[in-house]
């Protein structure tokens, strides 16, 4: 073959490659054009395929698609019918570069829209949130009081529990209350045992004026406070009943800190009705609490609601171990004094009430040998002043 031949055969390679190239920039161009139409058909989140300009809503507050219709969607439908006057390659690279900054334009409006209503949010949320701070009630702030005032309650206790209860470590004590004082014969007789007991006097009524003064005479003493019971014939005068109001129970509670001097310990005479009322039992720990008083439970009945109701005050709850003379017999008497040296014995410390009867002080008279085991003691010994 000739030098000639094959510079021809060469030059006709040459201009099918450069034809080849054309043809492939033009398709290249034109699939370019075709995929920015399709962008401008979907929505911003590509969740649907946008087929006719009806399907974007013109009243929507979302800036970025009112303008998506109003720029490209109508445009491109109404020009679509001269779609192919466009195909030439210089006015497709025309057209994809005007789109490109249209498209940059549409992001830049879409992102300030989302940046605005982010912000709008973020307000939102911080104004429910304080709405529903400003909007807890009085309940919810009581309750949380309540709550901080239980648990500190309940510390205070387990202070006084830790300081004042550790009898095991010390001699055994054992406390004799003598319940139902009320006149100068009762306080002769227990002064001759010669004893540390306490005795414990009615508040002064019509029936026994002068309980008041009787317990200056003893260096500690307590008041015997009356209590609804639910069987018991003799009732005192103006004692307390669970439907007296917090009113009339504070009065009482009142009184007795005008009438006895230096008062602190009080416990209930009968009872069993009163105090197995966690109702009542409250509104008598309100009205003692105000006053500084401590409660001692004579537990005239099993179901008492005083070591519930001690423990909502964040009070220790003191209550009898031993009664006396349940049975009025010289012996039986003496039995139960030994019943509650043995307690005491093994507990560290009991609490045992009698009643200013004949045999239960010569049951005591004939028991100091046995008491010498124990050393008696007065509450204030034991809980405080």
């Amino acid at each position: 073959m000739s030098q000639k031949s094959l510079i021809q055969i060469q030059r006709f390679l040459v201009i099918v490659i450069l034809f080849l190239v054309c043809v492939a920039l033009i398709l290249l161009i034109l699939n370019k054009y075709q995929s920015t139409q399709k962008l401008a058909f979907n929505s911003p989140h590509q969740e649907q395929n946008l087929s006719t300009p009806q399907i974007l809503d013109e009243k929507s507050d979302n800036p970025f698609k009112q303008i998506y219709y109003e720029k490209f969607i109508s445009k491109d439908f109404n020009q679509s019918e001269n779609l192919e006057q466009n195909l030439s390659p210089l006015p497709l690279a025309n057209s994809f570069l005007q789109e490109s900054e249209q498209n940059s334009t549409l992001i830049q409006i879409h992102q300030t829209w989302l940046e605005n209503n982010i912000s709008k949010e973020l307000n939102q949320s911080f104004e429910k949130f304080q709405n529903n701070l400003a909007g807890l009630n009085a309940k919810d702030l009581n309750q949380t009081q309540q709550d901080l005032n239980s648990n500190q309650q309940e510390q205070n206790l387990s202070v006084l529990k830790t300081k004042q209860l550790n009898f095991k470590k010390t001699p055994p004590k054992l406390a004799i209350i003598i319940d139902d004082m009320s006149n100068e014969k009762q306080v002769k007789n227990l002064k001759a045992l010669n004893l540390k007991i306490t005795p414990s006097f009615f508040p002064p009524d019509k029936t026994h004026k002068n309980t008041a003064k009787l317990a200056l005479k003893f260096d500690f003493y307590m008041v015997h406070l009356p209590l609804a019971a639910l069987h018991y014939k003799k009732v005192e005068m103006d004692t307390l009943n669970p439907n007296d109001s917090e009113k009339r129970i504070s009065k009482k509670i009142a009184s007795l800190k005008e009438n006895f001097k230096d008062l602190k310990y009080i416990n209930n005479h009968t009872g069993s009705l009163f105090t197995s009322n966690e109702v009542a039992m409250r509104k008598l720990y309100k009205a003692l609490s105000e006053k500084g008083f401590i409660f001692v439970d004579s537990k005239t009945i099993e179901h008492s609601k005083a070591e519930k109701i001690a423990k909502e005050f964040g009070k220790i709850y003191i209550k009898r171990d031993i009664f006396l003379d349940n049975e009025d017999n010289l012996a039986a008497i003496k039995k139960q004094i030994q019943k509650a040296v043995n307690l005491a014995n093994k507990e560290g410390f009991a609490i045992a009430i009698g009643h200013p009867k004949k045999n239960t002080f010569k049951a005591l008279e004939e028991s100091k040998d046995l008491l010498k085991s124990v050393k008696l003691v007065y509450l204030s010994e034991v809980y405080g002043e």
